[in-house]
């Protein structure tokens, strides 16, 4: 059998012609286009890749969420995901300046006239790193987009860290602010972005962050740090804060520091029991993302494991069942600090995010959660302060760690605590049907409902 040819092709006149003939010129030159749009096509996609497209593979590790059993436990507590989520959307964004960033409160109209409605026109990168993990937990990812692109123009800076706060109520003092707690919780946030949906220009942006923020053995690098000092004082006195005569001595709080939200306890008004050290905090050791950093090369082998030590050394044995503040390196090695803003304590809040850490990894000890269960069972909320001498509680309540304390119960497996957590944050959710905040959590302040983005945010990541 002859085989056939594609070069020419007979026509009814048994004439052969070539296979171009049969086609007009406008044929041809549409075909001529549309190849050459094919190719431009290949070559603006080529580009894309290697200009935005993922530069390098980044595999995070993944954690278990809770399932049905712990979301109805939430729910009892009129604490329920998605509804908390779209509300917080609804009241919070697009109140301020900027319509894409959250501002760190709001306050509803209140029953006066002179009670308007009113956003606290302050972003905090920390609030905005939340918002950016909603928005890529729950597949938005137009808005996460459009919100990591506004972050990054906004709090950016050439340091490559990234400013703490902007707004139009930011002082003077406050504009410039660069925490490593806040840049962590970006840098956490960015990772799982980056992971999902983003480019080289992210991945250029993250290793610049990672190495603003982490030395090349894989630490974290020291910041300047306020704590409180010990100062000589005739009111020294051992009493329970909370019981204490208060015509009598002053309390160990009193004599010694400021409270965790920077106002003061000293009798003449001044904030003179604060030194400078530059050191780093245990909380900012983000365990998880240590791990993660490493396993993908963007930061030193062995930095875990040296993350962990320090960690569990800043324990001082069982007496003190919470962790130290922070850490300096001296002459003669790690100083531990184990007093923050108030002398004499331990601080709280700043120890359930180390215990947070340790959970997730499966290395919190038991001593430690249990000192924490039993303070939120038995007291119904947590308190601030743990003071060292008399192993007492004091201070004011730390709202925003009840989103610690809800994953730390999940990551122990522990539904008892889990459920008197979300006792507690269930009594602060709006549930009036009338109220623009239904389903949100507030803050009852000088007589009005102010609602934080980080309580309703965290809630919305832990649940």
């Amino acid at each position: 059998m002859k085989r056939r040819t594609l070069k020419f092709i007979e026509k009814g006149s048994g004439n052969k012609v070539p296979f171009l003939a049969r086609f007009t010129l406008t044929q041809k030159i549409i075909a001529i286009l549309l190849l050459i749009a094919a190719l431009a096509g290949v070559s603006a996609y080529l580009l894309y890749v290697r200009t935005f497209g993922n530069a390098a593979s980044i595999v995070l590790t993944t954690y278990e969420n809770p399932g049905y059993e712990w979301e109805q436990i939430a729910a009892d507590n009129n604490i329920m995901s998605n509804y908390l989520w779209g509300r917080t959307k609804k009241l919070m964004l697009g109140k301020g300046e900027d319509d894409l960033l959250i501002p760190t409160y709001y306050k509803i109209a209140g029953r006066l006239v002179s009670q308007p409605a009113e956003s606290s026109e302050i972003y905090d990168l920390s609030d905005q790193a939340w918002l950016l993990d909603c928005y890529v937990y729950s597949g938005d990812a137009v808005a996460a987009r459009n919100l990591k692109n506004r972050i990054v123009a906004r709090f950016h800076s050439d340091s490559g860290l990234y400013v703490s706060l902007v707004g139009s109520k930011v002082t003077a003092e406050q504009k410039d602010l660069k925490t490593a707690e806040d840049n962590l919780a970006w840098l956490e946030a960015y990772l799982r972005y980056y992971c999902v949906y983003g480019t080289n220009r992210d991945f250029q942006e993250i290793k610049k962050l990672v190495n603003a923020l982490f030395d090349d053995t894989g630490a974290l690098r020291p910041e300047k740090l306020e704590i409180a000092r010990y100062v000589d004082s005739l009111y020294y006195s051992l009493d329970d804060p909370r019981t204490a005569d208060q015509e009598g001595e002053s309390s160990l709080g009193e004599a010694y520091g400021v409270n965790v939200d920077g106002g003061n306890d000293t009798e003449d008004g001044n904030v003179t029991n604060l030194k400078e050290v530059t050191g780093v905090k245990l909380s900012n050791i983000k365990l998880p993302l240590i791990a993660d950093l490493e396993k993908n090369g963007l930061i030193a082998g062995g930095a875990y494991d040296r993350a962990l030590k320090i960690i569990k050394e800043g324990k001082d044995g069982d007496e003190v069942p919470y962790y130290a503040y922070a850490y300096e390196k001296t002459k003669n090695g790690i100083n531990y600090i184990y007093s923050g803003s108030r002398a004499g304590t331990v601080d709280v809040g700043e120890s359930i995010i180390v215990m947070g850490n340790l959970a997730k990894m499966k290395e919190l000890d038991s001593n430690s959660y249990v000192a924490l269960k039993n303070l939120i069972v038995n007291e119904g909320r947590i308190y601030g302060s743990y003071y060292i001498v008399t192993g007492n509680y004091g201070g004011n309540e730390v709202f925003r760690q009840y989103a610690n304390a809800l994953e730390i119960a999940f990551d122990m497996d522990d539904r008892d605590l889990y459920r008197a957590v979300c006792d507690c944050v269930g009594a602060r959710v709006a549930t009036k049907s009338s109220s623009p905040a239904i389903y949100m959590i507030f803050r009852e302040q000088g007589g009005r409902y102010v609602f934080y983005a980080s309580d309703n945010l965290g809630v919305r990541k832990a649940v």
